[in-house]
C-alpha cells in the first residue's frame, strides 16, 4: 500500500523522448523533457516487475531498468 517514485533524466541534442515501460507496456512518455518521474501510488504485489526508462533521439537510444519486488 506504499507509494513508489522512480526518476529518469537524460540530456541530448535534439532533446530526447523519455519513455517509462513496465515490460512491453508504455506507462508514461514525454518528448523533449530533461526528466520524467514515475509515481506509483499504493503499490501491491501485482506492481512487481521490470520498469525501464528509455531515452531516445535520432542519434541513439539508451535505457536503464530496475526490478520492483512488492511483498
Amino acid at each position: 500500500g506504499s507509494q513508489v517514485d522512480f526518476g529518469c533524466s537524460a540530456e541530448g541534442r535534439p532533446p530526447p523522448l523519455l519513455t517509462w515501460f513496465r515490460g512491453p507496456q508504455v506507462l508514461r512518455e514525454e518528448p523533449g523533457v530533461a526528466s520524467l518521474p514515475l509515481h506509483l501510488a499504493q503499490v501491491s504485489p501485482q506492481d512487481s516487475g521490470t520498469y525501464t526508462c528509455v531515452a531516445e533521439n535520432r542519434h541513439g537510444r539508451h535505457n536503464r531498468s530496475l526490478e520492483l519486488h512488492v511483498a
